[in-house]
């Protein structure tokens, strides 16, 4: 299987050759009521051999990676229609696990490999959310637009293992992981949270 550019649009997710930009594959599927000015804003993701693509809330498809011209049947391994699923925020995955947030703070935890829901939506600090979920060290971290970032146990149970209050500034972006160190950017500060010993 050659590597490929993943990319989401108003209506497919597609394939690209990394060389030339020339289409490999493409899936509809993203925009079932054909709407017009359709937009999509969350990123795809891939891992283990999976592609996981958001759309406007729902669907989300999960395609096996790989293939030639359209492939939304041939590799359409799972589809969510269900609740919490986001608009703007992108999802992360380990491989096992698949997790997204939705633009009112709810977050959910699905199989990666079947799309069965094994926790959520569960609530997490008051705000909308713009920010994509951070996967690193075993925790999400959940930033929303009034700079509170909780912090979630990944795995298959639902843990709030912190919730911190920042500046109060608005912001819309997404935590950084670099080293031992995240970094923050809210509407007032560039915050750098590091381990200590």
């Amino acid at each position: 299987m050659s590597a490929s550019i993943v990319i989401s649009g108003g209506d497919y997710v597609t394939g690209h050759d990394p060389d030339t930009g020339k289409e490999l594959w493409r899936s509809g599927g993203l925009n079932p009521g054909g709407e017009g000015n359709y937009r999509i804003v969350g990123s795809p993701v891939v891992a283990d051999g999976m592609i996981y693509a958001t759309s406007r809330k729902k669907p989300i498809l999960a395609l096996r990676a790989g293939g030639s011209g359209d492939i939304s049947e041939s590799h359409l391994v799972w589809k969510w229609e269900g609740a919490g699923a986001p608009d703007v925020p992108s999802s992360v995955t380990d491989g096992t696990y698949y997790y997204m947030v939705d633009d009112r703070g709810r977050v959910s935890c699905l199989d990666a490999k079947t799309g069965k829901s094994v926790w959520g939506p569960e609530r997490t600090a008051q705000g909308s959310v713009s920010s994509s979920l951070v996967l690193a060290d075993g925790k999400l971290h959940i930033l929303n637009e009034n700079g509170v970032c909780t912090v979630v146990a990944a795995g298959p149970e639902y843990k709030v293992l912190s919730t911190n209050e920042l500046d109060g500034s608005y912001t819309l972006s997404s935590p950084a992981i670099a080293g031992d160190s995240i970094f923050i950017r809210t509407g007032k500060h560039l915050y750098r949270i590091a381990m200590t010993e």
